[in-house]
Order: structure tokens, then sequence, then C-alpha cells
């Protein structure tokens, strides 16, 4: 499915998502590019952001797919598409090598603005939470959402999204209370930006400003 813009991907999907509405929901910002389409979503539901801070650790046998990521806690996750034998055998080989991209990774994080500067964690206690992304190929970062939630009691985690895989659908299926999007991709050969005619209109830095405002835009 195509949108003339992000923005009217969060609109589109907004009235497929009526539960979460003025229910002080979190939209769990599953990837930065995806911000002008949950601020429109967030502003039509009523909902606070929280935007995915990561930083992704290269496999060394593969340098094409992600070993794992560290989240901005230090913790470290595994790459649910690598099963913990084949991570075990590739850190066998490589234990070095992998411990010091973990400190590099998390070192990238401590560099980095936080993204989330007034959110408190604890807030994700007892609300709804919808890890969202405009156009999602791969479950990585949804496992790193679902390791940061862990440490939380939401009422409930869902998934929503604009063009999702039929791979991503049954991740939500299996570990998440199901998910609400708009296409199902027939292939992953396009970037995100194939989907729609026009660019976004903001930086990153204006949009991450607009995400954590977004309670005042809808008050």
């Amino acid at each position: 499915m195509f949108y003339p813009n992000r923005q009217a991907l969060g609109d589109q999907l907004a009235p497929r998502l009526t539960e979460y509405k003025n229910s002080e929901c979190i939209i769990f910002c599953l990837k930065k590019s995806s911000l002008l389409a949950c601020i429109e979503l967030a502003a039509h539901l009523h909902a606070y952001i929280y935007i995915l801070q990561y930083s992704e650790i290269a496999d060394p046998y593969d340098i094409t797919r992600n070993l794992g990521a560290i989240t901005s806690k230090g913790e470290f996750v595994l790459n649910p598409e690598i099963s913990q034998s084949e991570y075990e055998y590739i850190n066998g080989d490589f234990m070095s090598i992998i411990e010091e991209r973990k400190r590099e990774a998390f070192s990238k994080i401590n560099a980095e603005a936080n993204p989330n500067p007034n959110f408190n964690l604890e807030a994700f206690n007892n609300r709804k939470i919808l890890l969202f992304a405009d156009v999602l190929k791969t479950s990585f970062q949804i496992q790193v959402a679902l390791n940061i939630l862990r440490s939380y009691k939401p009422l409930k985690i869902a998934g929503a999204g604009g063009n999702i895989t039929s791979q991503i659908s049954d991740k939500f299926q299996i570990d998440t209370a199901g998910c609400t999007y708009m296409d199902i991709l027939p292939n992953t050969f396009f970037d995100d930006d194939h989907y729609f005619d026009q660019p976004d209109s903001y930086t990153e830095e204006q949009k991450i400003s607009m995400a954590n405002n977004i309670s005042l835009y809808w008050a």
C-alpha cells in the first residue's frame, strides 16, 4: 500500500485503533524514521510516545545481518532470527570481538542525545502499549522493545503498523496481543521511503522534539 506521506499513514491507521483513544496509552515508536506517522497517530489517539533507542551489533560471520543490540540500559538483546545455539557457536569463535562491539555500542548510545528526556519508564506500568512502525520488515526492533518492557507491567502490549511482512504479523500474534496494520508486504525488496510519495518535511531532531511534546499538541 502506498501513501502520500507518513502523516497520511497515521491518519488512515487511527480509525482502526479506537480502543486506545483517550486511554493514555503509549505508542512505542520502533524506528525513528516512523516518527511522523507516529506523531500523527498519537495526535488522533491522545497518546504518549516513547522512542526506541538501541545500538546494533554486526554478526562477525555475516555483516549483512545484526547479531543483536545493546539497549540504553546496556542490556544485550539477541536477534530473534538467530537461535541461542547459533549465538553460542558464533560467540565461541568471536567472544572478544563481540564483547568489544558490545562496549562500543553502549558507548555510542551514551554519546547520543536521549530521545526521551522527560519520559519516566515507570509510565509503562498499568498502561496499554502499542509497538509501532510505519514500515516493518524485521522482528528485531520488536524483540528489543519487548526486552525493555519485560521490567514493567503494562495492561496490554499490541502491535500497530502500516506496511508489514507476514513474518512481523506472526511475531506480533505470538508475542503480543496481536497487531493492527494497513497492508501485508508481498516482498521486502524496497526501502521504507518507497511507499511514500513525499519525503519527510522535518529533520530527525525536529521530529523527536515534536514527539516529546505530543501531549501538549492534543491537550
